[in-house]
């Protein structure tokens, strides 16, 4: 009789933690909490100008104004391929640029109008690099 009303107890606190609990959705950042991540993206892709790879071509978005989330789903899926391809300091600026820029991302947008990644041109590494740096860029202006 004592262990159910223990394990009754537990329950209902497990239950209450649940209904009222942390939160499931993670909170949304402040402006000036995205302007700080974009910067550091910016900053340590600049980082990564020096690489020379021309062997791999990454999908390279160029939709800027209405498909900035899809966009930015894009450039965060081509990093994974070029992480892959680095190593070192340059594999922690790919591992930092994600991480900050995983925040911004919002998983619930979705528009039909928007190109899928992989019907984005085909760019070198060096062109890449300025299409993502240029729309960091237009993020930031977006914000302020």
């Amino acid at each position: 009789m004592c262990k159910v009303l223990i394990f009754g107890c537990i329950a209902a606190v497990i239950l209450m933690t649940a209904a009222y609990g942390a939160p499931l959705e993670k909170p949304k950042l402040s402006p000036d909490e995205k302007q700080k991540r974009l910067e550091a993206s910016i900053a340590d892709l600049a980082l990564l100008k020096h690489i020379d790879n021309n062997f791999i071509d990454f999908y390279t978005p160029d939709d800027k104004r209405e498909c900035n989330h899809t966009t930015l789903a894009c450039f965060l899926k081509e990093l994974n391929v070029l992480k892959q391809d680095v190593e070192g300091e340059d594999m922690q600026h790919v591992i930092n640029i994600e991480k900050n820029l995983e925040e911004l991302k919002d998983p619930d947008f979705s528009n039909p109008t928007c190109k899928k990644c992989e019907s984005n041109e085909k760019k070198k590494f060096a062109e890449f690099h300025q299409e993502m740096t240029s729309f960091l860029q237009s993020m930031q202006k977006e914000i302020v």
